[in-house]
């Protein structure tokens, strides 16, 4: 598998509407992508969109925060991963996997400063839970409420999350 991020602006909800969700997994991953684009347009700066590509295929989407974009549970100087979402048709790929690490990696070279990652994760959402702990992130044991419920806070040195890289980063 070869795949990479594209950066896309918040204008550019048209280039990830063809990644499908499940409708019942649509909410863990922020709801619909129009409500997800909303979002980003409406807060601070300093939200980093991404299409997740393998071959000419779009198949998933991930957002990387910093700075007063970050969730509230946020700790320190690091940055979050929000909003991941695989297309349903290749899910179970490597894909989650590929943009977690594509997107620790992106933050590694475009800011060398941060030290560490971190995501939330609904306490119900086993299969992200299971994806977060394969790629280096773990519980903090701080649980926090959030929109859909109780989130499980998880955190990782961005050199782990970074580490045992397979994929390419041919947008970097």
């Amino acid at each position: 598998m070869t795949v990479w991020l594209h950066g896309i602006g918040f204008d550019d909800r048209d280039i990830v509407a063809g990644v499908v969700v499940d409708p019942e997994k649509e909410a863990y991953s922020g709801g619909n992508i129009d409500d997800i684009f909303d979002q980003l347009r409406l807060s601070p700066p300093r939200q980093h969109p991404f299409a997740l590509i393998d071959g000419k295929r779009i198949v998933g989407f991930i957002v990387a925060r910093e700075g007063p974009a970050r969730p509230v549970w946020a700790e320190g100087d690091c940055m979050t991963l929000n909003n991941l979402r695989i297309d349903s048709r290749f899910q179970r790929r490597g894909y989650g996997k590929a943009a977690i690490q594509l997107a620790a990696q992106w933050i590694a070279q475009a800011r060398p400063s941060v030290r560490h990652v971190m995501s939330s994760v609904n306490v119900d959402n086993l299969p992200a839970f299971h994806l977060n702990v394969a790629c280096g992130l773990a519980p903090t044991g701080r649980i926090v409420e959030g929109r859909l419920g109780s989130q499980k806070i998880m955190s990782a040195p961005i050199e782990r999350l970074c580490s045992g890289q397979s994929t390419s980063t041919r947008s970097l």
